[in-house]
């Protein structure tokens, strides 16, 4: 699975690999990959790396995947630059992608569709396309919600945790874990469902699961695994 993301639930709230950009004229090699950069993101460079010294070495280790140091992540200053040489032009706009050993990020610094987002928060896309390049490397791969859910409880759990307290009676809708393996596509929102379940997972089993789910996810494909996260979602989001 080449990790290519769709970003829903930033829609729903607001909203062929090509040539290097000319104007990423400055790189740095780091422990987690080469780091491609235009003028404008000398100092924002720092703060990406300074994000993936406290996040990725936990993810790493939670997750039992070794960190890659020959990523290469290209930071775009505008999201037009972006656009024009993202890897899959179907996810124009997007504000991240990634795929084959590479990350693509719009700059935290520029403008782009969901403008509510902080500085802080935009610059933990880094860190969710990195776990979808760490879960790229197992064969077989895990279904795609738990790729997803894993790079999002791990990059954005206060921001995914605040939409479904906000969002989540709006959808009234609970999929079923059925439908998130064979559905995902046709779920709403299907990143913030993804999520959610992780979110079970590691509350009900503990975060040391997290192996096993990636590597034998068909365990947690049971009858009884569906009605607990059903039950999971009712308790606590749609209290009587």
């Amino acid at each position: 699975m080449k990790t290519i993301l769709k970003w829903s639930i930033i829609v729903f709230l607001g909203l062929q690999i090509s040539c290097r950009s000319h104007e990423l004229n400055h790189s740095v090699t780091t422990a987690f990959g080469r780091f491609n950069y235009s003028e404008n993101d000398m100092n924002t460079i720092t703060d990406l790396v300074h994000a993936c010294n406290v996040h990725l070495p936990q993810i790493s280790k939670d997750l039992n995947l070794q960190i890659n140091n020959s990523v290469v992540i290209e930071l775009y200053p505008s999201q037009d630059e972006y656009n024009r040489n993202i890897m899959n032009s179907d996810l124009k706009n997007s504000p991240a992608i990634s795929g084959n050993g590479k990350i693509q990020i719009v700059s935290p610094l520029a403008k782009i569709r969901s403008g509510g987002l902080k500085y802080e928060d935009r610059l933990l896309f880094l860190i969710h396309e990195y776990i979808h390049l760490l879960i790229d490397k197992l064969k077989p791969e895990p279904p795609i919600f738990i790729d997803e859910g894993i790079a999002c409880y791990y990059s954005s759990y206060d921001f995914y945790m605040s939409s479904t307290k906000k969002y989540l009676k709006q959808l009234n809708f609970t999929p079923s874990v059925e439908q998130l393996v064979n559905h995902y596509y046709d779920l709403p929102v299907p990143d913030l469902f993804s999520f959610l379940f992780i979110d079970y997972i590691v509350k009900s089993k503990g975060k040391d699961i997290l192996p096993v789910l990636l590597r034998q996810p068909e365990i947690y494909f049971s009858q009884e695994v569906d009605k607990n996260w059903k039950s999971y979602i009712q308790q606590n989001y749609f209290p009587d």
